[in-house]
């Protein structure tokens, strides 16, 4: 009796074990792919003359999510096999809240980290220093620094200043935008501000979307083919 139950639970840690493990591989090839992806499209894509900033603004590499989410649902999914039935389905699920919200921010904490790196490039500056002068910059312009001021200043601008006299002249470049809309289609700058922040957010809610509902999905396909 006590050897069935010592192999019992032997049994039982070995299949946690490589639950850990493919779940862990998992999590860290996907972010890597995003990361890829993300360095990927700021060299290539964002930088096109004419169309750079607008695929930013719409952040067009986030397409690419309905990939990355696939795999992840569709992983987490079939992973359960290693768990008892309903012990695999909730912890995965709970792994996924957590870790689908992760993997969709990563492309904000790449494009912050890329957006330093090349301010202290371009200006001869340590990371850290060239951190400091977007951080004073963010806190300026959206009340918040780091990557959640990063975040909310690109759902409102997508141009990235990557030079300190960008940086400080980057108002009076607003104004010269604005007031060529302003010229071209007689739309106050407001209602310009207000209705791109809009298009922005909603932009970004439905890359989210998008990546909650692929997931759910492969989620429970994975189960279904697991039957767990």
């Amino acid at each position: 009796m006590l050897i069935r139950r010592i192999s019992i639970y032997l049994i039982f840690f070995i299949q946690l074990f490589i639950y850990i493990f493919c779940t862990s591989w998992i999590f860290s090839t996907i972010v890597s792919a995003k990361i890829i992806s993300v360095k990927l499209a700021d060299k290539f894509l964002y930088n096109l003359i004419l169309f750079g900033d607008f695929l930013r603004g719409i952040e067009i590499v986030e397409l690419f999510n309905i990939i990355i989410f696939a795999v992840v649902g569709m992983g987490f999914g079939l992973v359960t096999i290693f768990l008892p039935k309903y012990l695999g389905r909730y912890v995965s699920t709970i792994l996924l809240i957590i870790f689908v919200p992760i993997i969709f921010l990563t492309t904000q904490i790449v494009r912050y980290d890329i957006w330093v790196e090349q301010v202290a490039e371009n200006e001869k500056l340590s990371f850290n220093q060239a951190e400091l002068i977007i951080n004073s910059f963010l806190s300026q312009r959206v009340g918040n620094n780091g990557i959640y001021g990063f975040y909310l200043y690109t759902a409102e601008f997508p141009v990235l200043p990557d030079r300190k006299v960008e940086i400080n002249n980057l108002d009076r470049l607003e104004k010269s935008l604005n007031s060529k809309f302003v010229r071209l289609i007689g739309v106050p700058p407001g209602v310009i501000y207000w209705t791109m922040s809009l298009c922005f957010w909603m932009i970004r809610i439905f890359h989210f979307v998008v990546a909650v509902v692929t997931t759910i999905f492969h989620f429970i396909e994975g189960l279904r083919i697991v039957k767990c």
